[in-house]
């Protein structure tokens, strides 16, 4: 028997535990943050600007080395930045200090953001190598991950176990990533050169790409404000306790889930473009029927159809970015990932100063405008090279 295992099969199945064992992280990451800071005595200003240096060190990574899992190969881009990846998650369970919690957070979010480029750029290479549509899937697996290790990390909380510890536990399905990744043959990579700076950067000049990646920014924009607005706004602004106020957080999270298993399907029907149209006229309509009434039922069920959308756009465009270079899939993802990444960052800031402007409720209403700039934006896809 071979040391490293052949065909797609084996491909799928580490790719679809990498981005797995990303969204267990980056669950638990979610649960684990309020503990961290009590730990360390921080108030929310300097932990957001601790968690705002972190993130622009992910885009700057991105922007910067996003190109070379082209150049080096799935496999040992991989082997690379999940190492890397692990070794801000050991900062983190350690750190002791202000200083050290920035830079681990600083390793941390750049390996991500080149762990994530490496992991959706495999993604397009299977989908290329076996002519079926996978990104859905392998992002739901993301999302599944998130809920097992945010309800994994609450239960050994719950338990007693300290939350150091349990940063150190995720250690091991990663391990196991890197373990899958060493034992499996990757598709060889057939970019062109890119060793002039021209080479590395000529894509965030390519006008199609651009449409993609800034409906995939706009995808993302809205969920990073659903991710940390919804709540606020059902418990504060629409007055929810808190169970009520928790379950439309969750209702979103499970059909961002679900809605991902049916995007393939979606899309084998309608293609790519009509996929997205109809998913940025959901996102208009879920979040102005959440927004329009102070009925919980239908704001719930608003922000259900917003998740059922919204799912469907970032795999749609990470597809669509691999399909329009096909010789340079890493690089045309870092693109995506790199400006995508950006509007989920700044989501929540924009929402944030509306808000103290016009009310949170206004504010909310740019995630309904997001959404018919996708279906605007979704007429160009695939009509233009």
């Amino acid at each position: 028997m071979s040391r490293q295992v052949t065909g797609a099969g084996g491909l799928l199945t580490v790719v679809l535990g990498a981005f797995g064992c990303f969204g267990v992280f980056w669950g638990c990451f979610a649960v684990l943050l309020a503990d961290l800071s009590r730990a360390l005595g921080l108030s929310p200003g300097p932990l957001g600007f601790a968690l705002f240096l972190g993130a622009g060190a992910s885009i700057l990574s991105m922007a910067a080395l996003g190109w070379t899992s082209d150049r080096l190969g799935r496999r040992r881009f991989l082997l690379i930045w999940s190492s890397v990846f692990g070794v801000g998650i050991a900062g983190l369970a350690a750190a002791g200090s202000y200083a050290a919690l920035i830079s681990a957070l600083v390793v941390l979010y750049a390996a991500s953001g080149l762990y994530d480029v490496g992991i959706n750029a495999a993604a397009v290479d299977l989908e290329k190598t076996t002519g079926r549509r996978y990104m859905a899937v392998l992002h739901a697996a993301f999302s599944a991950g998130g809920v097992l290790g945010a309800l994994s990390a609450g239960a050994l909380l719950q338990a007693g176990l300290g939350f150091r510890q349990v940063y150190l536990l995720v250690l091991i399905p990663l391990g196991a990533v890197v373990l899958g990744v060493l034992s499996t043959a990757f598709p060889a990579s057939h970019g062109p050169e890119t060793g002039t700076k021209d080479g590395r950067y000529a894509l965030f000049g390519n006008g199609p790409l651009l449409v993609v990646a800034l409906v995939a920014t706009l995808a993302l924009l809205s969920e990073g404000e659903m991710e940390h607005w919804s709540g606020i706004y059902l418990r504060e602004t629409v007055g929810l306790p808190a169970l009520l106020g928790a379950s439309g957080v969750a209702v979103f999270y499970g059909a961002m889930a679900v809605g991902r298993l049916g995007t393939a399907g979606a899309v084998a029907r309608f293609g790519n473009r009509r996929t997205l149209m109809g998913a940025g006229l959901l996102t208009a309509g879920g979040m102005s029927l959440a927004l329009a009434t102070q009925e919980p039922a239908l704001i719930v069920g608003g922000f259900l159809l917003v998740g059922l959308a919204l799912s469907a756009v970032v795999p749609i465009a990470f597809s669509v970015a691999g399909e329009l270079e096909p010789g340079r899939a890493g690089e045309a993802v870092s693109v995506v990932t790199t400006l995508g990444y950006g509007g989920f960052l700044m989501g929540p800031v924009i929402v944030g100063g509306l808000a103290e402007l016009f009310g949170l409720r206004l504010a909310l209403g740019t995630i309904a405008m997001a959404g018919a700039l996708i279906f605007a934006l979704s007429l160009q896809v695939g009509r233009r090279r």
